[in-house]
């Protein structure tokens, strides 16, 4: 009972609620905008207009899957990795950034969220909706039948006071066990946004490992990833097998030299000696 009635002191509970009310909204305002734009660019590439529209489009999904992350950790705590400074990764010029944009994994799972959102939302909405009824219609039936209002339930009508009260235990129940299932139903809406953007595209953990050998000048694998916790905070797919493979492309475009040293394999930007 008391594991039940926790949930209730638990600030986890609200915000499941909060997140899945508010996805509604944006998964229909994100929706919209992505499957008009995706078709206004497509079917105008022919005279060449539909290229910056697609563009836009895109990087219109990029800063929409940022306000999800902020919304997923903020409400859920859920484990999304906090993105690289926009200054970082506005390097390069500008045909590059073009080509990461496009090229990205990241941004293909962004774009495929987007347009799972409005149908995920319209599922997290109507699940919230139907709990919160559930938990209090049994309280405001007696007043609404009180202010002279029949409810009909199939061919049988309510009119009477004690006959209101049919949906008093059952909203007891549902008072009792409502917020666990809250609690439960905003953790499987953060895993499915942990899945689609809780993961550290490679170009991004490059800019990482750079950025943290430029700091701390020579260090280790161990490191190196403690460093990247620090700076993108929990993330289920940082693990060393990934930040391996960013310090195998750096090293092969030598922008990351490495040596052996007596605790193992040391890394620092340059030249490999």
């Amino acid at each position: 009972m008391t594991w039940l009635l926790e949930a209730y002191t638990d600030r986890r509970t609200y915000g499941a609620l909060g997140y899945l009310l508010v996805g509604l909204p944006l998964g229909i305002f994100g929706f919209v905008v992505v499957v008009t734009g995706l078709s206004l660019g497509f079917g105008l590439l022919v005279t060449l207009i539909g290229i910056p529209i697609l563009v836009l489009t895109l990087l219109f999904v990029r800063g929409l899957a940022g306000l999800h992350r902020q919304i997923a950790w903020s409400m859920l705590q859920a484990p999304i990795p906090r993105r690289p400074d926009r200054r970082v990764r506005a390097q390069g010029m500008f045909w590059q950034r073009l080509r990461e944009l496009i090229t990205s994994p990241q941004t293909w799972r962004e774009l495929a969220f987007a347009l799972a959102s409005l149908p995920l939302g319209v599922i997290g909405f109507s699940f919230a909706v139907t709990l919160i009824a559930l938990m209090f219609s049994g309280f405001a039936q007696p007043i609404i039948t009180a202010a002279g209002v029949e409810t009909q339930i199939g061919t049988w009508t309510i009119d009477t006071l004690q006959e209101s009260l049919v949906y008093l235990p059952l909203s007891l129940l549902f008072l009792l066990v409502g917020p666990r299932i809250l609690f439960g139903l905003g953790a499987v809406a953060g895993r499915v946004t942990v899945w689609f953007l809780g993961r550290i595209g490679l170009n991004d953990l490059k800019v990482g490992v750079v950025q943290a050998l430029a700091k701390d000048g020579e260090l280790d694998g161990f490191a190196i990833l403690d460093q990247l916790q620090l700076r993108f905070g929990a993330d289920a797919h940082l693990s060393p097998t990934r930040v391996q493979a960013a310090l195998l492309a750096l090293e092969s475009n030598g922008q990351v030299g490495v040596r052996t040293g007596a605790t193992g394999r040391l890394y620092r930007l340059g030249e490999q000696t």
